[in-house]
């Protein structure tokens, strides 16, 4: 009998001791609850009782009149939660009945009946702390006692219904199911009045994982089959994968690799190794920087992932791969590493040339607006400090007008090559627009800019060949400033540029001018 039942006692202790604890701390919190709640009222009350007789009592205190501020004190002393009360003005006290205890007693100014902000005096009331506490603690001990009782009838309630509709079915259910072998056509029966019910469900899932059970037994060898087939589908996909894949421990020992591995390797006239972070710091340029990336990232993450350089190849042509690490898991929670890496070399190529034509004036050649706003703010954002020229061209409109614009694009690629031609390799030329161009060097006195821009000016102003026998000369005004001086940024540098610029301009043109201060 005890075995048969052994689910149903265990279930009851389990229900009886749970309720218990869970019963013990919520009487234990319920209690303080009420107790601090009586107490706050009692507070509250006495909070009340200062506001109802704040008025008289300031009148009293003001007035100085003891027999109306005995009157107060007599009607708070009415009230059981005050044991004692005191009025003073502020000379002397003028009404005080029962045990006052300056320790307990809770202070209130007393305002000047027609002054807000004049205190004439001061009420004292001091709690009937233990009265309070008494009667705080009588109706909590009274609503606990109404708890225990419903939480008693609730529980028992509970524990016969469970038995007659939860753990009755369950052992009978548990029974049956001893008896059922895996795979064969016997199911469980529904418990009396329990086929809508969650117990009934339960009964014919458990039946409906019986068929299934059924017929996966017949399936398990075409599975298998199945099973072996992928292995080697897979087997294929690797060895014939156009990108280079390794296997290795999760201490970087290499495992397994692929046919494309040795093909990159062969590439780079290296030979495979036996670890693969000592691969990687061999083929990649700044190799071990690769491997200190590569290992920060799988110790936050399971994946690591990056673009990076290899070493040129036997050609000398430059070799850019993605290679991705990825952390799996095998038996026992075994971690290792699967790492793919995949030729960008042509998309790095595409990238390089689209970001050079965005960056670049085609006519010229030189560095457009977008790439030396670019080049500027890198330098700017090092702090790097630079001397800037704005050049406007004088005499060019009249050449584009008489000559059209072949001849005016024939002018602008001489500008073009005449400042590349006086300017160091790391200099910038800017074709700023139309037949403006900026120059930015490297930060210069105020003497050593204004000699460099007059010998831009002299050289731009040559006679040069246009339509291959007109020969012309053009002039240019050129604005100098040099940072920090007329600004710490691009926008500034060009502002102070262009204001001596176009002073120039307003003068006789053709000439240099330093922006102002």
């Amino acid at each position: 009998m005890l075995n048969k039942h052994s689910l149903i006692l265990r279930l009851a202790m389990v229900l009886v001791l749970t309720s218990v604890i869970v019963g013990v701390i919520a009487v234990k919190h319920y209690y303080q609850s009420i107790y601090q709640q009586e107490v706050d009222k009692a507070q509250r009350a006495i909070e009340q009782l200062h506001k109802t007789v704040a008025s008289t009592a300031s009148i009293a205190a003001y007035l100085k009149d003891k027999d109306l501020a005995l009157e107060v004190i007599n009607g708070l002393r009415k009230n059981d939660i005050i044991l004692a009360g005191v009025i003073s003005s502020e000379e002397e006290v003028l009404a005080s009945d029962g045990e006052h205890n300056p320790h307990t007693a809770l202070p209130y100014p007393l305002y000047h009946p027609f002054l807000d902000n004049d205190i004439v005096g001061y009420i004292a009331l001091t709690p009937a702390q233990v009265g309070i506490q008494e009667h705080a603690r009588d109706i909590a001990q009274s609503s606990v006692t109404l708890l225990l009782i419903q939480t008693s009838t609730l529980l028992l309630t509970f524990i016969i219904l469970a038995y007659f509709i939860i753990a009755k079915p369950m052992a009978k259910l548990s029974a049956e199911l001893k008896q059922i072998t895996a795979g064969s056509n016997n199911r469980l029966t529904v418990p009396f009045a329990q086929h809508d019910s969650e117990i009934g469900e339960m009964t014919k899932s458990i039946n409906n994982m019986l068929a299934v059970a059924e017929s996966h037994f017949s399936q398990e060898r075409a599975l298998r089959s199945e099973v072996q087939e992928l292995g080697n589908r897979l087997q294929l996909l690797f060895e014939h994968a156009s990108s280079a894949m390794i296997l290795a421990t999760h201490h970087g020992q290499i495992m397994l690799y692929n046919a494309s591995t040795e093909k990159l390797l062969a590439r780079l006239n290296l030979g495979i190794s036996d670890n693969l972070f000592d691969l990687v710091a061999r083929a990649f340029k700044e190799g071990d920087t690769v491997v200190q990336s590569l290992r920060d990232s799988l110790d936050k993450n399971d994946v690591a992932r990056g673009e990076y350089q290899l070493l040129n190849d036997s050609t000398g042509q430059s070799i850019w791969v993605h290679i991705l690490v990825t952390r799996s898991y095998g038996q026992q929670q075994q971690s290792y590493l699967q790492i793919f890496i995949h030729d960008i070399s042509s998309h790095k190529q595409q990238l390089a040339h689209l970001n050079h034509a965005a960056s670049t004036d085609k006519l010229t050649g030189l560095l457009n607006r977008i790439g030396a706003e670019r080049e500027l703010n890198k330098r700017f954002a090092e702090q790097q400090d630079v001397t800037l020229m704005l050049i406007d061209l004088d005499g060019f409109k009249p050449i584009n007008d008489i000559y059209g614009h072949d001849a005016g694009d024939e002018i602008l690629r001489y500008v073009g090559q005449q400042l590349r031609q006086n300017l160091r390799k790391d200099d910038l030329c800017i074709r700023w627009g139309g037949d403006e161009f900026v120059v930015v060097v490297d930060a210069l006195e105020q003497e050593q800019a204004m000699q460099l821009a007059t010998k831009l000016h002299h050289a731009l102003c040559q006679p040069t060949t246009i339509n291959s026998s007109e020969q012309v000369a053009i002039g240019a005004s050129i604005g100098v400033a040099i940072s920090p001086r007329h600004g710490g940024d691009f926008k500034s540098l060009i502002v102070a540029a262009d204001k001596a610029m176009y002073g120039v301009k307003r003068e006789d043109k053709n000439a240099v001018a330093f922006a102002a201060d």
